[in-house]
């Protein structure tokens, strides 16, 4: 008895002295992290008007109060208007037919869900895949155009009007009762009402920036432009000369369902519906196996993170592949669970679909497959009856994945092209080479610290307070919450869940990936969930003591809050005038082209430097026309032909050509058909292409007509007119 009272004694103060140093741990953390916003204390309230954008959602509202009626005016209202209700039937649209064909595919494999969480997410999840195929399938044969997916998209939802109303004489009336009583009464604590508020507050950030014109570079750039050409020649397009053409595009292809009912908005708002979704992933991971947390929690901790909340207002597709990666998650845990078949078809469906999403999920399926076994052969001690399941896992998944890498190994050499180069290599030689394979290197190197071993050690604190090194940035509850997962000790799914972020974290640090913070969302959602049972934790170590309780789940309610935009400028602790700026984060809330305060033109015109540029190129230059371009992250708003200064197929040109070496440089232009080129004025000023021979004032003097000039870029046309015969003498 006596040891046993020592036991539980001591026991008692360990857990005391780990929560002083939870205590002492989160307020360095703190004090250091919001560096910004102590610095704004002392120096009152004049630095808060300067700080302008960390007030870009508030001012301008206060202004909009302050000033009175005559400043309500919108004069594109009518235009925004139509753009949101276009983008939200098309956005719709596509998620219905994806009910549709996720209901059928589900009832095929005979699974039932457990409750109505459970079946939206699966159902979702595979019904959108199946779109993406069925899109895929039309552009194999020739067929993939707008009225082509019209028709389809039109055929599955008359198909599932007809198979509900069948259903409809079928249904429960109490069933349905049930669960409407179920979503709308269920009694909620205090604080979960505070989490929703959090959470719905961080949604409607989002759905407002979803709302707004496409500005973000990759999706400018290839997750909206390469649909956009697959549309207009109604089959698969490669563009040798852009190397992401090769890439897998099952996301592309959903996008483009919404894009031909709704435009590039509506694109954007099924990625947003990727964060209700993984939102929903969330609350259900938490509510079944993390009992001692609050799942709304979860949600809040999820939908808050900064790069989160601004991959939720782009077409991109970091969120799209958290879904699928939680969805696996969640059915390997279900699986191991009750062994049903039905469970494990689920997680490589959506492997498959993650794989076929992006080259990034080849890590989760590493660990989905060797996690499986080592999980399987822990409870049987049986090793064909832990790696037969794992083989299955990994071979059934592959297939869904198989039809882009055969695609990218039959036009590059490489299934994974880009990534392996320097395993399959790349052919022909204009689609890459070493050269670009270094460049792509170096930019990719870029992000993060140095791999060395004392800041691999440190990476969790240097990627949470110098996060715009690493281009984005997670927020500091993660690293706060955490490290309380050790105030008590608990099996089940938390010990697994752990494994799975830090193994998935060890991928990301290694030298096969980039520290770049947005190929962390993937795991996103379980870290929410880990960082709401460790909130959990704390709480029921602080039972007992009520005040010490609410302080903590407001200081909990103050950072969530402190995540979201207009407090965005608090997280840049390393900005120095215009060094250590964070990106992809959410800076401004496009509230004004929105609510068409400001028209979609100039608002395209202030956020993208070169759309003005390309604005005068669609409409002025020849069909013909081919523009060798210094511009990224724009294609979707360009209609001529184009070559990028850094594509391979150029390098002999621009980069290969220095001073002296011009009738090199104007031979190849020639070669490739360039009739104008677009040079970045920041470059020219910069000194940047002072060395190339395309660049020298001779050249530009002799060969070059203006043809536009605005504050950002310069396009020049080349007078091939003037030249031709010289260019029939140049030997190569």
């Amino acid at each position: 008895m006596v040891l046993t009272k020592l036991a539980v004694t001591y026991r008692a103060w360990c857990q005391r002295i780990l929560a002083a140093l939870w205590l002492l741990w989160a307020v360095v953390l703190l004090m250091v992290y919001y560096k910004r916003l102590w610095h704004l204390f002392t120096v009152g309230p004049s630095a808060w008007v300067a700080d302008n954008r960390s007030l870009a959602l508030v001012l301008p509202l206060w202004h909009l109060f302050a000033t009175g009626p005559s400043a309500w005016g919108l004069p594109a209202f009518g235009e925004a208007l139509t753009r949101a209700l276009a983008a939200i039937f098309g956005a719709g649209l596509v998620l219905l037919a994806a009910q549709v064909l996720g209901i059928g595919i589900c009832r095929l494999l005979r699974w039932h869900p457990e409750d109505w969480r459970e079946g939206l997410l699966y159902h979702t999840a595979v019904g959108l895949g199946a779109v993406s195929y069925f899109s895929l399938g039309l552009a194999v044969l020739g067929l993939y155009y707008p009225i082509s997916m019209q028709i389809l998209l039109a055929t599955v939802l008359l198909g599932g009007s007809l198979g509900f109303g069948w259903q409809l004489t079928r249904f429960d009336r109490q069933k349905i009762e049930t669960l409407v009583k179920s979503v709308f009464t269920a009694r909620r604590r205090v604080r979960d009402k505070v989490w929703q508020a959090i959470a719905l507050l961080a949604v409607l950030i989002a759905f407002v920036g979803g709302l707004a014109p496409e500005i973000e570079w990759d999706a400018l750039w290839y997750h909206l432009w390469l649909p956009k050409l697959w549309l207009e020649q109604g089959r698969p397009v490669d563009t040798v000369v852009d190397y992401i053409s090769l890439y897998p595009l099952t996301w592309e292809l959903v996008f483009s369902g919404g894009m031909i009912w709704g435009g590039p908005v509506a694109a954007k708002l099924l990625h947003f519906a990727c964060l209700l979704l993984t939102g929903l992933l969330t609350y259900q991971l938490t509510r079944r196996f993390m009992p001692l947390a609050s799942p709304w929690l979860a949600v809040a901790l999820f939908v808050t993170v900064p790069t989160v909340l601004w991959e939720a207002t782009t077409a991109y597709i970091d969120l799209a592949l958290a879904f699928h990666t939680g969805l696996v998650i969640y059915a390997l845990l279900r699986y191991v669970e009750w062994r049903r078949w039905q469970w494990l078809a689920l997680a490589a469906l959506n492997l498959g679909l993650a794989l076929a999403t992006k080259h990034l999920a080849l890590f989760v399926w590493v660990l989905a497959v060797s996690g499986l076994a080592f999980w399987l052969w822990l409870q049987d001690r049986n090793l064909r009856h832990a790696l037969a399941p794992a083989i299955l896992l990994a071979g059934l998944s592959l297939l869904l994945p198989l039809p882009w890498y055969m695609r990218s190994w039959f036009a590059a050499g490489n299934p994974f092209f880009p990534d392996l180069y320097n395993v399959f290599g790349a052919f022909p030689p204009e689609r890459w080479s070493d050269i670009t394979e270094r460049g792509l290197t170096n930019f990719e190197n870029h992000f993060g610290d140095p791999r060395t071993p004392l800041n691999l050690l440190l990476l969790s604190w240097n990627m949470t307070v110098h996060a715009a090194r690493y281009g984005g940035t997670l927020g500091p509850m993660f690293l706060l919450l955490l490290p309380a997962l050790l105030l008590r000790r608990r099996a089940g799914a938390t010990l697994w869940l752990v494994a799975i972020v830090l193994a998935y974290i060890a991928l990301w640090a290694s030298p096969v990936s980039s520290f770049q913070m947005r190929f962390l969302v993937p795991v996103t959602p379980l870290l929410a969930v880990l960082a709401a049972e460790a909130c959990g934790r704390l709480a029921e170590l602080l039972r007992g003591l009520k005040w010490c309780k609410a302080i903590a789940y407001g200081g909990v309610a103050g950072l969530l809050l402190l995540n979201l935009p207009p407090f965005t400028s608090l997280h840049e602790r390393d900005r120095v005038m215009w060094d250590g700026w964070l990106t992809h984060v959410v800076h401004e809330v496009p509230l004004g082209v929105v609510v068409g305060r400001e028209p979609r033109e100039d608002y395209l015109a202030r956020k993208v430097p070169s759309y003005t540029a390309w604005r005068h190129i669609n409409t002025y230059l020849p069909d013909g026309a081919c523009v060798l371009t210094f511009s990224g992250g724009d294609h979707f708003y360009s209609e001529r032909d184009r070559i990028a200064s850094d594509a391979t197929i150029a390098h002999a040109a621009i980069w290969g050509a220095t001073r002296g070496q011009e009738r090199q440089a104007i031979q190849t232009m020639h070669q490739l058909g360039i009739s104008h080129v677009l040079f970045d004025k920041r470059q020219l000023e910069s000194g940047d292409l002072d060395d190339l021979a395309i660049a020298q004032s001779a050249m530009m003097a002799e060969w070059y007509e203006l043809e536009y000039e605005d504050d950002h870029f310069v396009l020049d046309r080349l007078r091939w007119e003037h030249l031709v015969s010289q260019l029939l003498g140049f030997q190569p």
